[in-house]
């Protein structure tokens, strides 16, 4: 409300509270793929699971990673951090400008 009444357009306030949420959501994205690797090279080193052989006839739990499935996932997560940011954008716009500084 604070934006639409020192004069910015409502476009503006959409554009910056979209951008905002997905610099937000990227970041949480890459400290994601960093964590993820850093767990798939600490289970590929260290043997932290171990599983009984005789059921799944290896004793190491096996790990792959494909493209394919790093870039799915990529994409979704970035299908969702541009939902989730542009629901906030478009409630930012939608406010009462008089009544929200009436109430502050």
């Amino acid at each position: 409300a604070l934006l639409l009444a020192l004069g910015a357009s409502k476009l503006e306030v959409k554009k910056s509270f979209f951008a905002l949420g997905m610099l937000i959501g990227g970041g949480g994205m890459i400290i994601g793929i960093i964590l993820a690797f850093f767990v798939l090279w600490l289970l590929g080193n260290f043997d932290i699971v171990t599983l009984p052989a005789d059921v799944y006839g290896t004793s190491k739990l096996p790990l792959d990673l494909s493209v394919m499935d790093f870039s799915l996932t990529l994409v979704g997560a970035l299908i969702i951090i541009a939902l989730s940011s542009y629901y906030p954008a478009k409630k930012a716009t939608q406010i009462n400008v008089l009544d929200t500084l009436r109430n502050e």
